[in-house]
């Protein structure tokens, strides 16, 4: 029995060329770009209507995500755009005489000072470990024994101007001046064996001081006179202007940040773990909210604004656009328009002309 559609190749060649080129021409026209708004909100509400179980699919995204995020891929396409950002970014602000407290509302100044006058904020172990550093104990050495030496110049009443000399020039206005030359030979011979024994106190006292500093922050972490510091070094920043903070942040400061951020990440993408983390607590979701619209998981979590779909929608529009006019779009839906109208050919016209190209 004859297909009533069969056509002949003569009359499909002439309908096909038309196809073609009415969806080169409606595919990007003005209601192209009508339609493409009116059923993106559409889409969305279709997205927002479906099962969590259905749009999530945590092993398959997960693993596709690993195949798209290799290592030649971060490496050679989204870490030259990232540092590319960064460079420009930095440049610009480093020209900026914004206050950072500009970008600060009170809101969130309000939240910050919450947040800084935690007494758990700093981890006990990190603070300790910073005054447990070296460092720390060479400059708490270096600050006490400068302090002990001026204390003993100006304090020391065998030496000082209101001690045992002014005693001496007060009771004895006759050769008092021998005495108090004598006294200066003592002097020197008394500053010379101070010296070694402050620095044999000082190399454990300073060890036992560090110690002390650290359990008094630990302790008195949430003490009103440490949290006013807290605030106030907060506060300092707030008035610095960003080219004031980002001064300091040369090429090569910033090239280190790149090289750093970018080793970071490589190194995320070759461990399993996170992976595997992530994966289990979307199985996780999935498991606990499977069922639920998408939508209505998203309004229970307090995700109640709709976003303005159209305004979104114009402006992808021109990609969208783009990619539709682009010759490999073309060449798709034209290869589908000419696998339709071979359909149409009668089967004798298909024997005798071949497969359409």
């Amino acid at each position: 029995m004859n297909d009533p559609l069969s056509l002949d190749p003569a009359t499909i060649a002439a309908l096909r060329s038309r196809h073609v080129a009415f969806l080169a021409e409606r595919l990007v026209d003005d209601r192209a770009r009508g339609d493409f708004i009116r059923s993106f909100a559409g889409g969305y509400d279709h997205v927002m209507a479906r099962p969590i179980r259905e749009l999530l699919q945590p092993q398959t995204l997960v693993a596709g995500g690993a195949k798209l995020l290799t290592n030649e891929v971060v490496r050679g396409l989204l870490a030259p755009i990232a540092q590319e950002v960064n460079r420009r970014v930095v440049t610009s602000l480093r020209t900026d005489e914004a206050k950072l407290g500009d970008y600060v509302p009170r809101e969130a100044r309000a939240a910050i000072d919450e947040l800084i006058a935690r007494p758990d904020l700093l981890p006990e172990e990190l603070v300790r470990r910073v005054f447990d550093a070296e460092v720390v104990e060479e400059i708490m050495r270096d600050v006490l024994y400068d302090a002990l030496l001026e204390f003993n110049e100006s304090v020391n009443p065998f030496f000082a101007d209101w001690g045992l000399p002014a005693l001496i020039k007060r009771f004895m206005p006759i050769g008092s001046g021998t005495v108090l030359k004598s006294m200066s030979a003592v002097r020197a011979e008394f500053d010379k064996r101070l010296e070694p024994e402050i620095r044999k106190f000082l190399l454990g006292f300073s060890r036992k001081a560090k110690k002390k500093i650290a359990d008094f922050v630990v302790s008195s972490a949430g003490d009103p006179k440490l949290v006013a510091l807290r605030k106030s070094i907060v506060a300092f920043f707030y008035e610095e202007s960003l080219a004031q903070i980002t001064q300091n942040v040369d090429d090569d400061a910033r090239m280190n940040a790149d090289e750093a951020a970018l080793a970071i990440v490589l190194e995320l993408l070759r461990k399993d773990r996170p992976r595997e983390r992530l994966i289990a607590e979307l199985e996780k979701l999935v498991a606990e909210h499977g069922d639920e619209p998408l939508g209505a998981w998203l309004a229970r979590i307090g995700v109640t604004e709709r976003p303005d779909l159209e305004g979104l929608a114009e402006l992808l529009w021109p990609f969208a656009k783009l990619a539709l006019e682009s010759p490999p779009a073309r060449a798709f839906w034209e290869r589908v328009t000419w696998d339709f109208y071979a359909t149409l050919a009668s089967p004798t016209a298909s024997s005798t002309s071949g497969t359409v190209p």
